[in-house]
């Protein structure tokens, strides 16, 4: 669900430079029963997770990328996951098997910031506080940057890697929020690359919200950050 595979795909940009009336003769006409169906709670989740995550409308300017370009290894993914004691709602946060959750596209612009968000649902309330939790922990900034850097260190281009992961400021959102940026800093095919990447975690609820920025550079706009992640909650604590 970390989609890092968006961070190296933007480092490769920077490199490359780039009815009828009533009638009683009439006979009758036989009228099927009207059906109902009963919608269980997985499938109502995976609707309202629908519903949440970021559109083209929330953000002007910015264009939509191909899906299938933002996905991480199954190794980065495994480390990372490790990082949250492998949370079953973090890990299934994304995956296209998730019955409850749903996934936005990736928006871009200019060719140096890229934002996504994922959504999904615990079966109860308390499955979604523990993903907070195990977000909390003390050990997992350290975790996911050895994590992070181990994965850019299998490309044997890339060169003097260094990766950081901080806390960022709280944001005032739903339930519950953390939030976390990963510096990226390494050289690859003669260029000094730096990768900001943000991700701010919102639970209102059982719901569990992952916005995700990417900006090469210069870190994201908090205020940016600060109008989805508010635009996303009030859709989570939306019926």
């Amino acid at each position: 669900m970390w989609g890092r595979r968006a961070a190296l795909g933007l480092a490769a940009v920077l490199v490359l430079g780039g009815c009828g009336d009533d009638d009683d003769s009439a006979p009758a006409t036989r009228v099927a029963p009207a059906t109902t169906t009963t919608l269980s709670q997985v499938q109502l989740d995976k609707q309202r997770a629908q519903r949440i995550v970021l559109t083209a409308t929330d953000l002007p300017g910015y264009t939509q990328d191909s899906p299938g370009t933002s996905g991480a290894s199954p190794e980065f993914e495994a480390a990372a996951n490790a990082c949250v004691n492998h949370n079953p709602l973090i890990v299934a946060l994304g995956q296209d098997t998730d019955p409850r959750g749903a996934t936005s596209p990736a928006f871009s612009k200019g060719g140096t910031v890229t934002v996504s968000s994922r959504v999904t649902f615990g079966e109860a309330e308390d499955a979604a506080r523990a993903v907070m939790a195990d977000l909390n922990a003390p050990p997992f900034p350290a975790c996911f940057s050895r994590a992070y850097t181990t994965d850019l260190r299998k490309d044997a281009t890339n060169t003097n890697v260094s990766v950081s992961t901080t806390k960022l400021p709280i944001v005032n959102v739903g339930d519950q929020s953390v939030a976390y940026r990963t510096v990226a800093r390494f050289r690859t095919q003669g260029t000094n690359i730096v990768l900001n990447v943000d991700f701010t975690f919102i639970r209102t609820g059982r719901a569990f919200c992952l916005l995700q920025d990417l900006q090469a550079t210069t870190p994201f706009p908090e205020a940016e950050r600060l109008r989805l992640a508010t635009a996303l909650a009030g859709r989570m604590a939306a019926p």
